[in-house]
């Protein structure tokens, strides 16, 4: 009786309601991110038709789907305690190890998809640097999900591995930043500029936040 009462006692009631209000902010910042292709629709799309214009949708779809994956993968990183007491850390941990096989799969299927609706050599043009940029950035994600996944086969002793890593997780949200920005017209409108800009400051400083509280005397 006892043990099913701790099950449901006022501290877990909090934290189902916290992990509840967290899942729901999060589908909410997905819908908005995937409205982006129709609301906001960009000049590339005006000029393709048929197949080509469905492959390049679903190509900024699964785009937009790598970016939100990579804004839950930055948060699972840190963890911090808050999330740990929702969640528990093993929890996080797995669901790290998983959104990274979620991040390259949308990764690379964005990347097919757009690249099978336009013209493989248009990125030897200057003016595509852009989509160059996301190609660094997928080549730096691959990296870190295939190095963290088989550190052992690659023969990557451990401190390399994780100062490696650290860089790259520092760079990555600037390339993804420079490549969305500038990739897409979509966002040289105010509300998906402004709502980038700001997930991406607010998940910067809840990290930081996270990172001080850990480093804090007393804190584990």
């Amino acid at each position: 009786m006892a043990k099913n009462e701790s099950k449901t006692g006022p501290g877990q009631l909090v934290r189902r309601g916290e992990a509840a209000f967290l899942v729901a902010l999060l589908a909410l910042v997905a819908g908005g991110a995937l409205s982006i292709p129709f609301v906001y629709e960009s000049q590339t799309l005006w000029y393709k038709v048929g197949v080509d214009k469905t492959l390049l949708r679903s190509g900024q779809l699964a785009g937009l789907c790598a970016a939100v994956s990579l804004f839950i993968q930055m948060l699972l990183g840190v963890r911090g305690r808050f999330l740990e007491e929702i969640f528990g850390a093993g929890h996080l941990f797995r669901w790290h190890r998983i959104n990274g096989l979620i991040l390259i799969a949308f990764g690379l299927l964005h990347a097919t998809l757009v690249l099978s609706a336009e013209e493989l050599t248009a990125l030897l043009d200057v003016k595509s640097w852009p989509e160059l940029v996301g190609v660094l950035l997928l080549t730096a994600i691959l990296a870190m999900v295939v190095s963290s996944l088989f550190r052992g086969q690659l023969g990557l002793a451990f401190a390399g591995w994780r100062l490696m890593h650290r860089l790259l997780a520092y760079t990555v949200p600037v390339l993804l930043a420079v490549h969305v920005l500038f990739v897409s017209d979509s966002f040289a409108h105010g509300l998906p500029m402004a709502g980038l800009l700001t997930i991406l400051a607010a998940l910067g400083g809840a990290i930081l936040r996270i990172k001080w509280f850990a480093r804090r005397p007393g804190r584990a």
